[in-house]
């Protein structure tokens, strides 16, 4: 075996391996990169739309896991209508009706939202951007009256439930 074998077989197993673990459970390759209303806005409008964007395409069925809550987490959830732009980067989603006027509400994204190649979303940058992470703590065991264990893999992933981004109606 000359000198050169060994070495190029290392590698070719380090890179066969590599390959071989970049499927969903690999790191998070997916950013929510924009939120609207901004995370802490106020004055905003009764009659806002929600928009979320992300910096890769995102797989179907993802907008099951963004609601609205008037006040926190607990809160009651807002009936909205959802829907992706053509690339399934945007997600826009439209109250039923006009929210309460000098209300609190809360944006509520599910952090197990994969793209679509299945790869977990990262939305860590986000605790310095107005952001926060939604825990069971939080939600008294429940989140929109059902309890946690029910919510599905696309709220949580680790220990949290998902991001939460505040804003201010005017």
């Amino acid at each position: 075996m000359s000198r050169l074998a060994l070495p190029v077989s290392v590698l070719a197993a380090v890179a066969l391996t590599a390959a071989a673990c970049s499927d969903s459970t690999s790191p998070a390759s997916v950013s929510l990169s924009a939120v609207n209303p901004a995370p802490d806005a106020v004055a905003v409008s009764t009659a806002t739309t929600v928009t979320l964007t992300f910096d890769h395409r995102m797989q179907d069925g993802m907008e099951q896991y963004v609601d609205m809550h008037q006040g926190g987490i607990t809160g009651a959830v807002v009936p909205m209508n959802c829907g992706w732009n053509a690339g399934q980067t945007t997600l826009t989603c439209t109250p039923m009706g006009p929210l309460a006027a000098g209300a609190p509400y809360m944006i509520h994204v599910g952090c197990g939202m994969t793209d679509a190649q299945g790869h977990m979303m990262d939305m860590d940058n986000w605790t310095t951007r107005g952001g926060e992470w939604a825990t069971s703590g939080m939600m008294g065991g429940n989140h929109a009256g059902q309890p946690i264990g029910m919510m599905g893999a696309g709220w949580m992933h680790g220990s949290h439930y998902g991001m939460m981004f505040t804003f201010t109606t005017v």
